[in-house]
């Protein structure tokens, strides 16, 4: 199946030459829970062996979960484990819990994972400055169906007091993975259809974001649950900071370790921003006819 539909999303360069192509919507769209169904229908019709949803506890994995359980759509809940993520995965076990889901859980040192230099060779490999983004394709290369996790909705950020829709490079660096390794499914759910893009930044509560209508000096991070939410009271998930898993590691002896240092220092090459303006991106796509480059 294709890792992003039609390949509408279209990265390259590096570092600060790195700039992210995009296609805008064949169609009308609907709103982010719809067109969340659609991408979802997309990927279990192209389906290869079981669905697996790799769910961290953060609000973008609980948010496809809640979404997969509203349509009836079977999916195996996998849950990874380190010695330091349980802030997030206390989070998905208790969701869990209460929705009488059993997930599948595997077990990853993280402490051995960077020792034995599994966490470099994998950054490497994908050019990847994200120290966090190994360990998730790690828990990818685990597994032997259609794989997918949340990953972050269109995330926007403010540059100068004007929106902007930002790219990131080393999140695009998941897409490489899947490719380099013959993995079934997407790292990129939440942002799989040019619809879907689109849906989600000019859903009401963006549209005010950008209108700097609401707070959210740091970005989409704190809003976006109330998108996740404006699905006509299907469900209504719990508000809650962002973490990105990696707190406790960061207080720990190991994110000293050489390796992980190494690949820190790799942000001046492969960390770039494709940074668009948000009012012209919306017009753009919504045009339906012209791509952003």
């Amino acid at each position: 199946m294709e890792l992003i539909h039609n390949n509408y999303l279209r990265g390259s360069g590096h570092g600060k030459t790195w700039q992210v192509a995009i296609d805008p919507p064949t169609r009308p769209v609907k709103s982010y829970y719809e067109e969340t169904v659609t991408a979802l229908e997309m990927v279990w019709a192209n389906r290869q062996g079981p669905l697996q949803l790799c769910y961290s506890g953060g609000l973008d994995s609980e948010y496809v979960l809640a979404v997969l359980l509203e349509i009836g759509m079977t999916a195996e809940v996998i849950i990874m484990r380190t010695e330091y993520n349980h802030p997030e995965t206390d989070y998905a076990f208790k969701f869990c819990s209460a929705r009488n889901i059993t997930p599948k859980i595997i077990e990853l040192n993280f402490d051995r994972f960077v020792e034995s230099g599994q966490l470099l060779a994998i950054a490497e490999s994908i050019e990847s400055a994200g120290v966090h983004i190994p360990t998730n394709m790690w828990l990818a290369s685990q597994l032997d169906g259609t794989v997918i996790t949340g990953n972050d909705p269109p995330h926007m950020k403010p540059i100068d007091g004007v929106w902007h829709l930002d790219e990131e490079e080393y999140i695009h660096t998941q897409l490489r993975y899947f490719k380099q390794n013959g993995l079934q499914g997407t790292p990129f759910l939440l942002s799989y259809t040019p619809e879907l893009m689109l849906s989600f930044l000019t859903d009401p509560t963006m549209v005010a974001l950008a209108n700097n209508q609401i707070p959210g000096k740091l970005g989409t991070n704190s809003s976006k649950v109330h998108v996740f939410n404006n699905n006509g009271g299907r469900f209504v998930l719990e508000q809650r900071t962002k973490l990105h898993g990696y707190e406790l590691v960061e207080q720990s002896p190991i994110w000293n370790h050489p390796d992980i240092r190494l690949v820190e220092s790799w942000k001046a090459q492969w960390y770039g921003s494709s940074d668009h303006q948000y009012h012209e991106v919306v017009e753009t796509l919504s045009s339906g006819k012209t791509s952003i480059k």
